[in-house]
């Protein structure tokens, strides 16, 4: 008697995601290129996509407040669903994941 095989568990979108930025974090620089030129009159789709890369990353609240010089309310406030950090904020916690903000003409 064959024994029954159990469902395979389907990913969510999100889990897919991280999986795919932490095997090729290009593809995740790419993905906040998009969300910035698709949404940035949307700051909280910017940040959410920001959060995601993060958390892809490995990289917890705590370790990017210490790259960033700023407290883990601070980051935790930045990066939440409400979340609208200071430019400065914003810059700090980029540099903290390795990137940095640009601007380029429009096209």
């Amino acid at each position: 008697m064959k024994a029954k095989k159990s469902p395979k568990k389907l990913k969510s979108w999100s889990d897919l995601k991280k999986e795919r930025f932490q095997k090729d974090p290009e593809e995740a620089i790419a993905y906040l290129q998009a969300s910035l030129e698709e949404n940035g009159d949307m700051p909280e789709i910017v940040i959410e996509a920001i959060r995601e890369v993060s958390e892809s990353l490995g990289l917890s609240i705590e370790q990017i407040a210490k790259k960033a010089h700023k407290t883990p309310s601070t980051i935790h406030k930045a990066l939440s669903k409400s979340g609208n950090p200071t430019l400065g904020t914003l810059t700090a916690v980029l540099k903290a994941m390795g990137l940095r903000l640009s601007v380029e003409r429009a096209s």
